[in-house]
């Protein structure tokens, strides 16, 4: 298949970015995509959504990944909202995906295997008010009247997350306090703390929907996933 010149499409009306890449991803043509990326992000709005089509994209170039990392984090640093993938399981570029993604902190980007199935998972995930990031080995306390437990954090947003833990899970619709210490830093929050209601529970993980966080609550919870997601993994 022959490389063709990424496609980079601002809907204005509907606050998204539509993304379209074929062939081989190069290190090139992500260099391009980064320009048209920034060129195209400056008409929309704080929480827009992207929608990335890969399903004709085969391979992806293994030098094009710090390109692949300031795109991601020019998108996380203007306010996106969502973000997902149209992709075909078939080709290679879906595990290089999974590999790399795995490997750094940054925001979490949810596959489909066709554009309609896409588009519906975005306008549900921009209403959730908030872009979900996955964090490695965080560690969360929580607590629940006189049940106290330990675990990891992840698929953290500015509206809730999602917990790992070996210890008792709560119930659906408890109230539960969470408490979050990332590392030290000199000039953003390092210690959060929240009030939250469990909405979901699975084997060793449950998720929770913060409650009565105010706009300056959130702006300092944004700004630290900010720089966690441009943060090295040991």
């Amino acid at each position: 298949m022959l490389n063709k010149a990424p496609k980079v499409v601002a809907n204005i009306a509907q606050n998204r970015l539509h993304i379209t890449i074929a062939g081989n991803l190069s290190r090139g043509i992500l260099d391009k995509l980064y320009t048209e990326i920034r060129f195209c992000v400056a008409d929309l709005r704080p929480g827009f959504g992207v929608i990335t089509d890969l399903s004709d994209c085969t391979i992806a170039a293994l030098s094009g990944i710090p390109t692949f990392r300031k795109i991601t984090n020019y998108l996380i640093t203007n306010k996106v909202g969502g973000v997902v993938r149209v992709i075909d399981e078939k080709k290679v570029v879906l595990r290089q995906l999974i590999n790399f993604t795995a490997k750094i902190q940054g925001y979490k980007a949810d596959h489909y295997y066709s554009l309609a199935e896409a588009e519906a998972a975005l306008s549900r995930a921009q209403r959730r008010d908030g872009l979900r990031f996955e964090l490695h080995e965080q560690s969360v306390k929580f607590s629940i009247g006189n049940l106290e437990g330990n675990g990891s954090v992840y698929d953290l947003s500015i509206s809730g997350c999602a917990i790992k833990t070996t210890d008792e899970l709560p119930a659906v619709l408890n109230k539960i306090f969470i408490s979050i210490e990332f590392n030290k830093h000199e000039k953003i929050m390092e210690i959060f703390e929240f009030k939250a209601e469990v909405i979901w529970v699975e084997r060793e993980s449950f998720g929770v929907k913060f409650e009565n966080m105010d706009n300056e609550q959130k702006e300092q919870l944004w700004e630290r996933l900010i720089y966690e997601s441009k943060c090295e993994l040991p």
